[in-house]
């Protein structure tokens, strides 16, 4: 009996969550759906657009619920909210689809932060006017969280193991079942277990119990407000956890990173690349801890509150200063804008935990509401001011060799090392932040990215002649569109000479039983096409491919598409291989050969 009581409490509160917060469980619901769909099928282009729309209208009905629960008397306001909700997911879709249109990694990355936002609001409002600090609501998520991680991680891999076993033992299961489970987990079971485990916060005007729509029930209030003590007590574990390992250990590197940088200021550690990214792990780890000690009895967790805040605050001024001369040498980007952002948060963090070390702190949550906000807000969000200071260094290069004229670029041979470094660091970061597109006299290269002509260099090394024909590096360029759709095989392939192995590359297609060989009897052999009979459909020479480089006058560097595509076909079959990269070495004794290339067939 007391097992279907606990069964029947469960489906209780778990249903009791699906009445508190009906959008969020709708809206992802229906991300589960689409992320199925796409699993199965494939056909959703925009489907990135989808989720975050859909999460966007979750995270932000959670967040109404909450101002709901703590400041409203009136049913009706919740359906407005739930109104406001779904608003907000048909608005921010069509947004991206009709404004933005390219969805790029900035508008994921402006997402991403409004949905921090929305998590820090979730934290932050159940502390306005309330005896429950920020420290105490940040205990409930944080144990909230972990506790869910670890049980739908046990599900995934128990449901896993009983699919594994159905399909070696029983019926053979698709492999697309194991994502179908991960996603039906992500987005149903563990959003729903997580906000099962959210309690109800007091209302703002009875900070003490929760006044109940019909009067005041000193039942109800007594059993809320256990439940929201019990939600906000650390557990034993983790109370052990914190006080006995992670502050200790924290301590312990706490002193090695102190002497680091006292045995090594005057040296050139501050442009070390390990500095900046340990700096802020440090200053992110000292004050999650914190926030977790404040809740917590013990002499490790009171003199951690005592200590580490004052030894945060010269920690986070030299990670400061790290960052500012990381743009010195390598510009504004929009990783080290928020950085920075980080560094004056967690300035004013250490300031505030050192003056008020036993108190909720409750403002530090609005400060880092702001902040993020700022961080998306053009003009001075990080993406404006990171594409705008790129651009301009890219341009003083280019004008100071003279390699921009009538809005196209002419490439350069002699150009000094830091200004090639320049270059390329810049075209790299208006690249991967999908930018180019944007800029006039970068569309040329958006289209080709075969940087060697644009430019006039290489990117990845010093320009190599090879006269005598003994080392090759060709490779090409990034981000090259292929189109498959008229071929019925497509596979990529690593190919090496015989000295390498017997036979390095075998592969059946799936598709009436068509495989693709890789003969290599004899330097790098052939590459063999055959049908479910065995019988040979079309061959071809890999030797051909290095043949058609030989009269190349650079030999390192990228290769044009042109240069890379070569087809073959014959009654039976039409063979397509696009070379990504080629490589070829003579040693002392042997040779080394390496192609690694797209391969598409085409049976007839």
């Amino acid at each position: 009996m007391k097992k279907i009581d606990k069964l029947k409490s469960t489906l209780k509160g778990f249903t009791s969550t699906i009445n508190r917060y009906p959008i969020t469980i709708l809206l992802f619901l229906l991300s589960a759906i689409l992320a199925s769909y796409q699993i199965s099928t494939n056909d959703l282009s925009n489907i990135s657009e989808l989720l975050f729309a859909l999460a966007f209208g979750a995270a932000l009905f959670m967040v109404l619920q909450i101002v709901y629960e703590r400041f409203c008397h009136v049913k009706k306001i919740r359906i407005i909210f739930a109104g406001l909700a779904i608003l907000g997911t048909v608005v921010y879709y069509l947004i991206v689809e009709l404004l933005i249109k390219n969805f790029s990694t900035e508008h994921a990355i402006k997402t991403m932060v409004l949905l921090f936002v929305l998590l820090i609001g979730f934290m932050w409002i159940p502390v306005i006017k309330s005896r429950i600090g920020f420290s105490d609501s940040f205990m409930v998520v944080f144990k909230t969280f972990f506790t869910v991680a670890l049980y739908s991680g046990v599900l995934y891999l128990g449901v896993s193991l009983i699919i594994t076993a159905i399909n070696m033992l029983i019926v053979d299961v698709d492999s697309d079942a194991y994502v179908h489970v991960g996603n039906i987990i992500a987005y149903i079971y563990a959003p729903i277990h997580f906000l099962s485990l959210i309690p109800i916060y007091p209302k703002s005007s009875d900070d003490i119990g929760l006044e109940t729509e019909g009067g005041s029930d000193n039942h109800a209030e007594d059993d809320l407000t256990q439940k929201l003590n019990k939600a906000i007590e650390p557990s034993k574990f983790l109370g052990g956890l914190v006080s006995y390992i992670i502050i200790p250990i924290t301590a312990i590197f706490t002193v090695i990173l102190l002497l680091y940088i006292i045995m090594n200021i005057a040296g050139d550690f501050w442009k070390d690349n390990l500095m900046e990214p340990l700096l802020v792990t440090y200053s992110i780890t000292v004050i999650i801890v914190y926030l977790l000690a404040t809740e917590m009895p013990g002499k490790a967790a009171f003199y951690f509150r005592r200590i580490f805040p004052k030894v945060l605050i010269p920690v986070v001024l030299f990670q400061t200063i790290s960052s500012v001369l990381k743009i010195g040498e390598l510009g504004i980007t929009s990783g080290r804008y928020y950085v920075i952002m980080f560094g004056i948060f967690a300035t004013i963090c250490a300031v505030i935990f050192s003056i008020r070390p036993n108190h909720k702190n409750n403002i530090i949550a609005p400060i880092l509401i702001v902040l993020s906000l700022i961080s998306i807000a053009p003009p001075v969000d990080a993406f404006t001011i990171s594409k705008s200071n790129q651009i301009n260094r890219l341009t003083n290069v280019l004008e100071k060799y003279d390699m921009l004229k009538d809005n196209k670029i002419v490439p350069n041979t002699n150009i000094a090392d830091e200004d090639r470094q320049t270059i390329i660091n810049s075209v790299r970061y208006l690249s991967r932040m999908d930018y180019l597109k944007d800029i006039s006299w970068l569309r040329a290269y958006s289209n080709s990215y075969d940087f060697e002509r644009t430019f006039g260099f290489n990117q990845y090394g010093p320009d190599t002649k090879s006269p005598d024909g003994d080392a090759w590096r060709l490779y090409l360029a990034e981000r090259t569109p292929i189109d498959i759709s008229e071929y019925d095989i497509f596979v990529e392939v690593d190919l090496y000479g015989e000295s390498q192995g017997e036979s390095s590359f075998y592969v059946s297609s799936g598709i009436n039983g068509y495989s693709i060989e890789q003969d290599n009897i004899g330097g790098i052999g052939d590459l063999v096409i055959r049908d479910e009979q065995d019988k040979e459909l079309i061959r071809y020479s890999l030797s051909e491919i290095f043949d058609s480089f030989k009269d190349r006058d650079v030999w390192f560097g990228e290769m044009t598409r042109d240069e890379a595509e070569f087809i073959i076909e014959n009654n039976d079959a039409i063979l397509y291989i696009l070379v990504k990269s080629l490589n070829f070495e003579v040693w002392e004794n042997s040779d080394y050969q390496n192609i690694q290339a797209y391969i598409m067939v085409k049976v007839k």
